[in-house]
């Protein structure tokens, strides 16, 4: 059903789409989420094929500087609580997938993200003639409405 009290919709659960997420909470803007998949992070649920992450997880600086700390982590998502940096998921250099789907999941919860899972987006419209607020619908046929339209896919 139409909800023209939002300010955006983010098409993806994924990093970006979590990292967005976050920082529009944190803004007060009325937002969602859709997934298709049953939970965050699907893309890791497959690939890479070989389950190794090639993005490093640089746990061991030699710094005490957080700020100094977050530009050898790789994987982490912002946000101010240092429990939900990907550090404490692997020890490992480059970390196995499954860590990171873990970690994502954990994210999407502790920051609360209003996420809708299995809505795979099947068809998007502008109304107004492109002026007016986006529709989206979902392979169930729901429909979403907002007047931003934000593809982290």
């Amino acid at each position: 059903m139409p909800d023209d009290s939002l300010d955006y919709l983010v098409i993806g659960a994924g990093p970006a789409g979590l990292q967005l997420g976050h920082f529009l909470s944190r803004a007060g803007r009325a937002h969602l989420i859709l997934e298709a998949g049953p939970g965050p992070g699907m893309f890791f649920r497959t690939f890479p094929r070989h389950r190794k992450l090639i993005s490093i997880n640089k746990k061991y600086t030699g710094w005490d500087d957080p700020e100094l700390n977050l530009r050898m982590d790789w994987n982490s998502l912002l946000s101010d609580d240092p429990e939900l940096l990907f550090t404490r998921y692997s020890d490992r250099y480059f970390p196995d997938a499954e860590d990171m789907v873990r970690y994502l999941s954990d994210f999407a919860a502790e920051c609360k993200l209003p996420v809708v899972y299995n809505a795979r987006v099947v068809h998007i419209n502008r109304t107004g003639g492109g002026r007016g607020p986006f529709q989206v619908t979902d392979e169930h046929g729901r429909t979403y409405e907002a007047r931003r339209l934000i593809v982290a896919t």
